[in-house]
């Protein structure tokens, strides 16, 4: 199961004339989805070294009814892929219906694969996963001449480590002792003066002393701080 191109695959790049032909997997249950944008079907044969190809045949597709976006790798994984395919590649009801059923696909999974042929269409290596992911969004949109199915596809390290959805706010679970989150909610409701939780206080911006005025509190003692501007 290659994961990268051959050294046949990367020599055949440097030619002038290539054809890529490119493999989509949908696990969706009841009705696996396997499809190639090369002009005719794509059959492999039963000992082929990865399970997901072997023995099946990807169905033929136009590739002007499909389109796939480019992966982009970062630090935490690759982001959303998009495949886009036409419902006219989906003429039955029955798999619609099994789409309108979001345990039918949604966490299973999907993956790509890419292969290079020569200008006389005589593959040129091997074919090589370059993305593989589980279906996490599917928007049937369009009119009923042409649907559009627009598959969401996420790494699965990024299915499975959701956004922390942390702000400032949240600041005082790391630091306890940080009142930024306090005194940014006061100025923004429009309260200059307030108090600052935990020992002594003072007046000022840095109490902490006795009672003091100024900018600077006293020695000792608590009191409450104003003018936080």
């Amino acid at each position: 199961m290659a994961s990268r191109p051959d050294s046949t695959a990367i020599a055949a790049m440097d030619a002038r004339y290539i054809k890529p032909a490119f493999l989509a997997y949908l696990d969706i249950v009841g009705d696996p989805l396997r499809a190639t944008t090369w002009p005719a079907n794509l059959t492999f044969a039963g000992d082929y070294p990865d399970p997901d190809m072997a023995g099946h045949t990807f169905v033929a597709l136009q590739p002007d009814f499909i389109d796939i976006s480019d992966v982009r790798f970062q630090e935490g994984g690759a982001e959303t892929v998009t495949c886009k395919l036409s419902g006219l590649i989906l003429p039955d009801n029955d798999l619609l219906n099994i789409l309108n059923d979001e345990a039918n696909w949604r966490g299973r999974p999907a993956r790509l694969w890419q292969a290079i042929y020569n200008e006389n269409n005589v593959q040129q290596g091997v074919f090589w996963n370059y993305y593989t992911g589980r279906m996490v969004g599917m928007p049937i949109t369009g009119s009923p001449d042409l649907q559009v199915i627009e598959l969401e596809i996420e790494t699965y390290l990024a299915s499975l480590s959701g956004p922390s959805n942390r702000t400032y706010l949240d600041q005082g679970e790391f630091d306890p002792g940080d009142e930024s989150a306090a005194a940014s909610i006061a100025i923004a409701n429009g309260n200059s003066s307030g108090t600052l939780s935990g020992g002594d206080t003072g007046s000022g911006i840095n109490g902490g002393g006795g009672a003091g005025s100024g900018n600077r509190g006293g020695g000792g003692g608590g009191g409450t701080v104003t003018n936080w501007l």
